[in-house]
């Protein structure tokens, strides 16, 4: 997802907000993310469609903390640590969007580094 599975997982995932942002401008802060369009849109009128966003979600995340696991973070903390992760990017999105700049979207870059080293120190 973020990088090959010898990458430092903190340096690839503040990387993954670097390309984000990048993502955000070449879209011109149109819509990087149509899941969450979607999801924003239909989470109360339809029931079928909102099911199908979270499970958009919940496979990103699972890859995530499958990648988080490979680097050493147990199991139940790298699925904590990809959904933060899942969450400030989407968030950090729809900031983006709504100032119309990418700032937003860098700056989470380094508190997403600080959630993975996090969960690394407790792996070890």
């Amino acid at each position: 997802m973020f990088a090959g599975p010898e990458a430092d997982p903190a340096a690839a995932t503040a990387a993954a907000f670097t390309g984000a942002a990048e993502t955000l401008r070449e879209l011109d802060f149109t819509d990087p993310c149509p899941i969450a369009t979607v999801a924003l849109e239909v989470v109360s009128t339809h029931e079928a469609l909102r099911r199908a966003t979270a499970d958009v979600f919940a496979s990103w995340i699972e890859a995530l903390a499958g990648f988080y696991a490979g680097a050493g973070i147990e199991a139940e903390t790298a699925r904590d640590t990809a959904g933060s992760v899942i969450a400030l990017l989407e968030g950090a999105f729809m900031l983006g969007r709504a100032a119309h700049d990418t700032a937003p979207v860098l700056a989470p870059a380094r508190a997403s580094a600080a959630i993975v080293r996090d969960a690394l120190g407790r792996a070890g």
